[in-house]
């Protein structure tokens, strides 16, 4: 049976379609319980009640906030559990939303009874940070940094940073014209006088020292500040994912 754990609404249409899928939960007979967060129970502590009661499943439902506060307190809880994650994502500007999020309450119940089960990487920050989207550094101003990832290491100065659960890292610099002329070529032109230019790189860790000292973002939540070591856990997880559509021949 499955433990639901919902995010407060934020609007009609959310509530709309909470109600509808707590509805169809039920109907279909996959929800023992539904519980939605609060000041007074956080995502994370219905999270352990879950694990303690030994659901084999629970079902986060809400933003990328929440659906990571679940995500964090099942890994937290180690090998002693063997649980499976289902998501309803209901942030549409997610990351997310594209594996999980749902047009109507039919499709996202129909998907968690279905049950198809696929093993995700986990973002891991040290000591006790984990993610399954990423992690965000994106001070006000230019910073200088200092990066290691692996067996290589660079510094210099960057306007974000932001490295996936599976350890892609993207760094974004914004470098601004310097010449006088170009610089009044562009205006005259009506083009800008600075442009970010991007890295990529993958890898096994990377860890990143910032001057001054950032916050570090997952979604919205500041987790932690920088210096800040980042791993990644192979198919850390079982998630439950959307089946595959077959076209019918026309």
């Amino acid at each position: 049976m499955y433990y639901f754990i919902l995010e407060p609404t934020r609007n009609n249409s959310d509530k709309l379609f909470t109600e509808r899928a707590k509805d169809l939960s039920r109907q279909f007979g996959i929800a023992s319980e539904i519980n939605q967060s609060s000041p007074a129970r956080s995502a994370g502590e219905l999270t352990q009640i879950a694990l303690m009661k030994n659901y084999s499943t629970i079902v986060a439902m809400g933003s990328e906030n929440h659906i990571n506060k679940v995500v964090r307190e099942i890994m937290k809880a180690g090998a002693n559990h063997t649980c499976v994650l289902g998501i309803i994502c209901t942030q549409g500007s997610s990351m997310l939303f594209e594996k999980w999020g749902f047009r109507r309450p039919e499709e996202a119940i129909e998907t968690l009874k279905q049950r198809r089960i696929s093993k995700f990487d986990i973002g891991f920050i040290e000591p006790d940070i984990y993610f399954l989207t990423s992690a965000k550094i994106e001070p006000k101003n230019p910073v200088k940094f200092n990066i290691a990832v692996d067996q290589w290491s660079a510094e210099g100065i960057i306007t974000r940073a932001e490295i996936s659960s599976n350890l892609y890292i993207l760094l974004e610099r914004l470098i601004k014209e310097k010449s006088v002329i170009r610089s009044a070529l562009n205006i005259f032109g009506g083009k800008e006088n600075s442009k970010y230019e991007h890295s990529i790189f993958k890898g096994k860790s990377v860890r990143i020292e910032t001057i001054p000292k950032t916050s570090v973002y997952v979604g919205t939540e500041a987790v932690t500040k920088t210096p800040v070591l980042v791993y990644r856990k192979l198919s850390g997880l079982n998630i439950i994912v959307k089946r595959d559509r077959i076209l019918s021949e026309s």
